[in-house]
């Protein structure tokens, strides 16, 4: 199993951050950034909970999504 859980939608990785998942960095992918999060036993199923309609407090995901883009935008 992999050390870290990677992912390039913003929106997923709010959804992540917003439900208490740990950021692990960030890595360049080309013209694009990878967001990692550390690989817990429950982040598989919270990644399928997001894909599949999951509910989270709007102003907690919402200052996730700014968070993250200060975070990705930060050289």
């Amino acid at each position: 199993m992999a050390e870290n859980y990677s992912t390039q939608n913003l929106y997923e990785a709010s959804f992540l951050m917003a439900k208490g998942f740990n950021l692990a960095g960030k890595e360049s992918a080309g013209v694009k950034v990878n967001v990692l999060f550390k690989r817990t036993p429950t982040i598989d199923e919270a990644v399928m909970d997001f894909y599949n309609k999951g509910k989270i407090e709007a102003k907690k995901f919402s200052d996730c999504y700014r968070t993250l883009k200060d975070f990705i935008f930060t050289r």
